[in-house]
């Protein structure tokens, strides 16, 4: 093990790189023990070797904490780190707590709180659970299992490719990872590029960032190593979700769809148990893409007053979701896709590196979109007849244009009275471009201009623009 000089050495002798060297030097040193403590309880079964080195990384971690740094920039430059590891601190001093109280006789353990179960962040895990290349990549389109039997039986495959069993899942529960399967893989009919009308520089980002690195994972290494965060912002309505679903069609990956109902639990505990089971399943079954939408309410802004185990929660998710990317070959994407951007918290917003902005339809879109959506209606709308529905609908979303064309379709039936059960189809009239002027008066813009200069400031100063 390798040794290091002691904090009043630091705090006087050192240099001030050599300080933060040190105080580098010491979290990695803990890191390697409370990893190896992982390794003995979880692996090999042996709790009082684990104890040894968890107690080791505690000291560690305490001595990291006490280095004192020369001058304000260094402390600075230590304070996330510190942050880090104190959060580390408390949770490794928690499990400790909980594996000297299972050694004691009398004790007897819940089901909603066995010991045999670290809550350490991912930052001190063991290895991920499988990063083979030959892990098979699941077909998105592959139906959600709603399976009655044990988990321990429940797989999901892709086609004729050798299926994935979750008995390969070590320190998995398995009634989570069912639950994840029955309620968050999603399936259903693919959704493609074409199927989306317009944002054609949001789809190039994606192109790059995941669906290009999932097909040819050895071309994009080193410095092209796609980001491992994605954040897709903008007004409701516009296509954000659409755009994730494609991703995980055309990468041929395992989506993952969750929420904050997801996610959350009445029991203490259940919630940041859920996180790590959903994250450690991702990495059986990569390449992967963990789809998160209304993201904000997940990840929203840490304050005094927000709950405990929403806190909890939330640090559980981050500490995972820097885990994704540090194993050889990993190939994970959390996405995430949201209307209130300026509502994320600080530590989300550093990991979710691109941010997409995905702005109301140009006019352009909108006249595809009109048209798209017409084509299999009759209608007698002439090209001047679009083009004034799309000068009406300045402002509308993708969503309020789609809803606007369905009112519209309806007008010729309803024009049709106690006549509907009778005419044959081919007598319904067209649409008309008067069906589309009326239905304005029921189907109105859904976001107000003063939200979208509110997106259009984020976008200038947070976003990435692909």
């Amino acid at each position: 093990m390798a040794t290091f000089p002691s904090p009043s050495f630091a705090s006087s002798s050192l240099s001030a790189s050599s300080a933060l060297q040190y105080h580098k030097n010491l979290s990695q040193q803990a890191y390697k023990s409370i990893t190896a403590g992982l390794d003995w309880e979880q692996l090999k079964g042996d709790k009082v070797k684990a104890l040894e080195c968890y107690r080791r990384g505690v000291r560690e971690l305490r001595e990291a904490l006490g280095v004192q740094f020369g001058s304000e920039t260094e402390r600075q430059k230590a304070a996330s780190l510190n942050t880090k590891m104190r959060s580390n601190l408390s949770q490794i001093e928690d499990r400790i707590r909980i594996i000297e109280s299972s050694q004691q006789p009398t004790y007897r353990s819940s089901s909603r709180s066995s010991p045999s179960q670290p809550t350490f962040p991912s930052s001190y895990t063991s290895k991920p659970l499988s990063s083979s290349k030959s892990a098979p990549a699941v077909n998105s389109a592959t139906p959600r299992l709603r399976t009655n039997q044990p988990a321990r039986s429940a797989s999901v495959s892709n086609g004729g490719a050798k299926e994935v069993k979750l008995s390969g899942l070590k320190n998995v529960d398995p009634a989570m990872a069912n639950r994840i399967l029955n309620e968050v893989v999603v399936g259903g009919p693919e959704v493609g590029w074409d199927d989306i009308v317009g944002l054609e520089a949001a789809k190039q980002a994606l192109r790059e960032i995941v669906v290009l690195p999932t097909l040819r994972p050895e071309l994009f290494t080193g410095l092209r190593a796609p980001a491992r965060g994605v954040l897709l912002f903008g007004p409701p309505g516009t296509g954000k979700t659409m755009l994730a679903k494609a991703v995980a069609s055309e990468s041929k990956a395992t989506f993952f769809s969750i929420s904050a109902s997801s996610l959350t639990s009445k029991f203490v505990g259940e919630g940041e148990k859920m996180v790590r089971t959903l994250f450690q399943m991702a990495r059986q079954l990569q390449p992967a893409v963990i789809f998160i939408d209304e993201i904000d309410s997940i990840l929203t802004e840490r304050s005094e007053s927000e709950h405990e185990a929403s806190r909890r929660l939330k640090t559980e998710f981050l500490l995972q979701f820097d885990g994704i990317g540090t194993g050889s070959g990993e190939r994970i994407l959390l996405l995430g896709a949201t209307n209130r951007p300026g509502e994320l918290d600080e530590a989300a917003l550093r990991r979710l590196v691109k941010r997409i902005y995905i702005p109301l339809p140009e006019p352009l879109t909108r006249e595809a979109l009109i048209r798209h959506l017409l084509r299999d209606h009759h209608h007698v709308l002439s090209n001047s007849d679009v083009k004034k529905i799309v000068r009406l609908t300045e402002g509308y979303s993708a969503s309020d244009i789609t809803s606007l064309a369905r009112e519209a379709s309806l007008y010729p039936i309803r024009h049709l009275g106690a006549d509907l059960l009778t005419t044959p189809v081919d007598q319904i009239r067209a649409v008309e471009v008067g069906d589309f002027v009326k239905a304005m008066e029921v189907i109105r813009r859904s976001v107000s201009e003063s939200s979208v200069r509110g997106f259009e400031r984020w976008n200038g100063e947070y976003g990435t623009g692909g």
